[in-house]
């Protein structure tokens, strides 16, 4: 039987559909649709994890990862990561941006390596010769406030709805003035 351009699958994608496992090896220069399992490690593009999909391995993505469903042991995503309500990451993540949905869980390690360049990229651009004065560096701080429901989540009998209720709030802190630079004679 023949086929047409019609049938053919994209190029350079791949779509794991609900009911199919693979595991091995893969390598994905666009994107990578998971609605079935994946066992693995994996270099994508792009990845997209339905709610049905479920991930285990080391995934490094180059662009961005839409999560909806479970992802098991590591997640390097160069850009825009996105959690969906009822998504679950179980392991270490890395990611370039980051949204998350209220009812999305992560049980592991967190860190933006935006943040890393940022510093890094600020440190490259200093002169190798001695630094004079101080420096101050105006990094972002935020403070921690609990949130009400938190006194609640600490004397509910179940553990498990403990940690799915929140606990706190991230909030930037206000700013604070810097003093004026002090006049140096001449």
């Amino acid at each position: 039987m023949a086929q047409t351009a019609d049938t053919l699958p994209e190029a350079k994608k791949l779509y794991i559909g609900e009911g199919v496992t693979i595991k091995g090896q893969v390598s994905v220069p666009d994107t990578l649709v998971v609605c079935g399992m994946l066992e693995g490690d994996m270099s994508v593009g792009n990845l997209i994890v339905g709610e049905s999909g479920v991930i285990k391995g080391r995934i490094t993505v180059s662009q961005n990862a839409e999560v909806s469903g479970k992802v098991f042991e590591k997640l390097e995503v160069k850009n825009l990561l996105i959690l969906r309500k009822g998504s679950r990451v179980d392991g270490n993540v890395s990611y370039g941006m980051l949204q998350i949905e209220q009812g999305a869980s992560i049980v592991g390690g967190i860190s933006s390596t935006a943040y890393g360049q940022d510093q890094k990229t600020a440190k490259d651009d200093q002169p190798l010769s001695g630094i004079q004065g101080s420096r101050q560096t105006d990094l972002p701080t935020m403070e921690l406030i609990p949130s009400a429901p938190a006194v609640a989540a600490q004397s509910a009998p179940d553990p498990m709805a403990a940690r799915a209720r929140p606990v706190a709030t991230l909030k930037p802190a206000s700013p604070q003035k810097a003093p004026p630079p002090a006049e140096q004679a001449v």
